[in-house]
């Protein structure tokens, strides 16, 4: 009989002990669980309410083509103040904002990225993040002042040092498929990718071709191609013609291009071509909004950029 009660009572301890090893198990696990969840907090991008306001958050990624299109008449005065006009509507959001709600940055990126130091200094100079205690007051003057003098030095640099080392390109297709993701869009702000480009694209570091479609065009790949007649779209849908989509998934992405110029005054359609390829390709790659624009007078495309910010168009 006492024997019995003693294997009772060691199998009651036993159950108990097994019993306390579970719920400190859950316990633990719920633990882990709980840390888990304060660590994806921690880790997140920007507070919930921040989160919540997504589209009136900007983030203004500003992409130069430094090829030879630099060397062209009056192409650095253009490209200067369509460079201030973004940074003046940026200060216009930005005015309007409650300082506890900043959260706004814009900045500016060359690919593949300048060999002379001074582009690389000038570059970060005009690199703005503003965040909750960033004073509104000392840095709206500073972004005009910078980002109304400091892209003509660049454009200077970058024309002195093409002079002895030759211009490489732009890589806007390498941009696309090497950074665009990583540099250009996050999770608590609205994306917007402003492109200054002539709309030709060419580096040797990415050529590359899959059927009909290259990840490069340049003038004389147009007229290779034979497409200086009226049924130019035609045959661009049949022959299967464009540039090759360097990513996808871009549906968190805005997209302006600005400055669109065939250099080309006996191919009649080469500039609708140079649109007609940017715009299929920016699809492609699930673009969530875009608008091409050919080059104008910097008054007239101040209304474009400021419709385009304020989603008119």
């Amino acid at each position: 009989m006492k024997r019995t009660v003693v294997i009772m009572c060691c199998a009651l301890v036993v159950f108990n002990a097994c019993l306390s090893d579970k719920k400190s198990n859950n316990q633990s696990q719920s633990s882990i669980d709980q840390l888990k969840t304060e660590n994806s907090e921690i880790a997140s991008e920007c507070e919930l309410h921040l989160r919540k306001r997504k589209d009136e958050n900007l983030n203004i990624s500003i992409l130069l083509d430094l090829s030879d299109r630099i060397d062209l008449p009056r192409q650095q005065a253009k490209d200067s103040s369509y460079v201030l006009s973004l940074a003046k509507e940026f200060n216009n959001h930005i005015s309007k904002k409650k300082l506890g709600l900043l959260y706004d940055k814009i900045e500016v990126f060359f690919e593949p990225a300048p060999i002379n130091p001074k582009i690389n200094e000038l570059t970060n100079d005009l690199k703005v993040s503003y965040v909750k205690g960033v004073s509104k007051t000392k840095w709206m003057p500073k972004i005009i002042e910078r980002y109304g003098n400091l892209p003509s030095e660049i454009y200077q640099h970058a024309r002195s040092s093409s002079k002895k080392e030759g211009y490489p390109g732009s890589d806007t297709w390498g941009f696309f498929k090497n950074h665009v993701k990583d540099y250009c869009i996050e999770e608590c702000r609205r994306n917007i990718l402003v492109i200054l480009t002539d709309g030709y694209l060419y580096h040797e570091a990415n050529l590359r071709r899959e059927g009909n479609r290259t990840s490069y065009l340049t003038p004389q790949l147009l007229a290779q191609l034979k497409l200086n007649r009226p049924e130019w779209k035609e045959e661009i849908q049949n022959r299967n013609l464009g540039f090759i989509p360097a990513t996808d998934g871009l549906d968190d992405l805005e997209v302006l291009v600005i400055g669109i110029q065939s250099q080309n005054a006996k191919h009649p359609y080469a500039q609708e071509i140079i649109e007609t390829y940017w715009e299929t390709w920016l699809a492609k790659m699930n673009v969530k909004k875009y608008k091409i624009k050919s080059a104008d007078l910097p008054s007239h495309m101040e209304k474009v950029i400021a419709d385009f910010i304020l989603k008119k168009t």
